[in-house]
């Protein structure tokens, strides 16, 4: 027979899955009173009181048993689908820290909402194809993490994508992802500027005994990076515009700071903005003309060029170049 904390071990396991427990199901399992059961209960919720638990065991009528409530707001079902997709999507972790977090996060929920979960991701993880680079990033990311929080300067050894090895004393400023990659943003004093670390081609990084100090105004500010430099490629920052015929939408998200400022009817002719219209697709000819802030030259003339015709670029001039350029290298290859 067991004894009151096995049997509390046992009432706590399953409340923690969702289940609902009847009393008296519970003293024929224990062979014990049902007054035995209530005790074990009621010492489960002193427990939860005295160590500041954010847990109660409350008894719903609805369903006729008890269950446990929780004070703080634990993760669903349809939150961890959603991030078990996001994952599948991004591609960014190996299949064995892919199945690792899935597994993790699978089994913060209950086992009934485990069950609806695995048939709507089992042939997505079973096709799963992560990177070429396969590496592991989990415990690598929690480490540089870390080094950001404590502001601590790093020796880095990095494999540049001409496999070039290049050793660099930086400071680590913030972790990002973008299309594909977790790259680490350190300013590196060297060469006066922040650098763009991907995380995968760094072999090596070791705390260095040589602190690196930033100027309270020189501050990194993860938020505005973040909304000005979308294409994870350095530069100093520029106001582009250009005009556009494709999807608006689309040229909205990609681009946070973006904003229409003029519409063009499919005849040419100006349209005039109100609020109710300003970023509705115009008709089929139609086009508008978006302004927005970004980082560098390189990224974004990327990012044009793969809207082709759907895109004239209007300023600044040094973009219109750029794109010129990069037009008539493509066509040389024709």
């Amino acid at each position: 027979m067991m004894n009151a904390a096995q049997r509390e071990l046992f009432i706590y396991t399953r409340l923690l899955d969702g289940q609902s427990l009847r009393k008296r199901e519970l003293a024929d399992h224990f062979e014990v009173s049902p007054r035995a059961i209530q005790r074990d209960i009621s010492q489960l919720n002193l427990f939860f009181e005295d160590e500041h638990l954010p847990y109660t065991i409350f008894y719903d009528a609805e369903r006729g048993g008890y269950r446990l409530q929780s004070d703080q707001h634990e993760l669903n079902q349809e939150e961890i689908l959603v991030m078990i997709k996001v994952l599948f999507a991004s591609r960014v972790l190996n299949q064995t820290e892919l199945n690792q977090t899935i597994t993790g996060l699978l089994n913060l929920i209950h086992s009934d909402a485990r069950k609806q979960i695995e048939p709507l991701i089992k042939n997505e993880q079973f096709h799963y194809q992560p990177l070429q680079h396969h590496a592991d990033l989990l415990d690598r990311l929690w480490a540089l993490s870390q080094y950001v929080l404590q502001k601590q300067a790093l020796v880095i050894t990095y494999r540049r994508r001409d496999k070039i090895l290049v050793k660099a004393h930086v400071l680590p400023e913030a972790l990002f992802f973008s299309e594909f990659y977790f790259y680490l943003i350190s300013y590196n004093p060297a060469e006066k500027g922040l650098r763009y670390y991907r995380v995968d081609r760094l072999l090596t990084y070791k705390p260095s005994a040589a602190p690196i100090q930033r100027d309270y105004k020189d501050r990194f500010e993860a938020g505005a990076f973040r909304e000005y430099s979308q294409f994870m490629y350095p530069g100093a920052p520029i106001t582009i515009q250009f005009q556009f015929w494709g999807i608006v939408e689309a040229a909205l998200d990609r681009l946070p700071t973006a904003k229409v400022i003029r519409r063009y009817l499919p005849d040419g002719t100006s349209e005039a903005i109100t609020a109710a219209n300003r970023n509705v697709q115009p008709d089929e000819g139609g086009s508008v003309v978006i302004t927005a802030q970004v980082n560098g030259l390189r990224g974004i003339t990327m990012w044009l060029l793969s809207q082709g015709s759907n895109v004239k670029v209007l300023a600044p001039t040094q973009l219109i170049e750029a794109i010129k350029k990069e037009a008539s290298n493509i066509l040389n290859r024709y």
